[in-house]
């Protein structure tokens, strides 16, 4: 799923609130100067892509919102790339959109940029020079690799759990032929 800029900064102001956000919120956010008129636009198409929802008066992310950048359940690295797939950040921009530690994102920064997923450009920015993070085509491609990864994981545990109602035999060769696609992927 592509996201922009500002996707990203709905979706972070939501997780920073606890999972959800209100106008009051967005008003005293950095995302004010979009105005009513980009901003309900930007909402409806968070709406149409299931990563928002309405809660009362407040907007909740959905749980593929959370899932995207946030989920415990899905390896850092992958995180970090996905967040790269957006936009070139500083590692201190890094860990703040992915609410992990500078030293941790640090550290698995340098390890992606050893696998060659990311590279690190300095750019003259107010007079100084800040080192940003990059994602390459390899790293744009594993992230894809990761998200087909995960997918195809809850796929089957989700097979898994609604087994007992299909027949053993027919069950098990799914699953086998799920479980090959899977070490494939690996």
């Amino acid at each position: 799923m592509k996201l922009d800029q500002i996707d990203l900064a709905f979706l972070h102001l939501g997780m920073t609130k606890n999972g959800s956000f209100n106008e009051q919120d967005l008003a005293g956010s950095d995302l004010a100067y979009l105005g009513v008129g980009r901003t309900l636009d930007k909402i409806a198409h968070l709406k149409e892509k299931n990563l928002l929802s309405l809660a009362g008066e407040r907007f909740a992310l959905t749980d593929s919102a959370k899932n995207i950048f946030w989920s415990k359940d899905t390896p850092l690295q992958t995180r970090i790339l996905r967040l790269l797939e957006v936009k070139s950040f500083e590692e201190s921009d890094i860990a703040k959109y992915l609410l992990e530690s500078y030293n941790t994102i640090l550290s698995e920064a340098e390890k992606l940029r050893s696998q060659g997923l990311l590279i690190h450009v300095t750019i003259n920015k107010d007079d100084k020079i800040i080192r940003v993070c990059e994602i390459t085509q390899e790293g744009i491609e594993c992230a894809s690799q990761d998200s087909q990864r995960l997918q195809l994981k809850k796929l089957l545990d989700e097979i898994y759990t609604k087994s007992s109602s299909m027949d053993n035999s027919k069950v098990t060769e799914i699953i086998e032929k799920l479980r090959k696609v899977s070490t494939e992927l690996d």
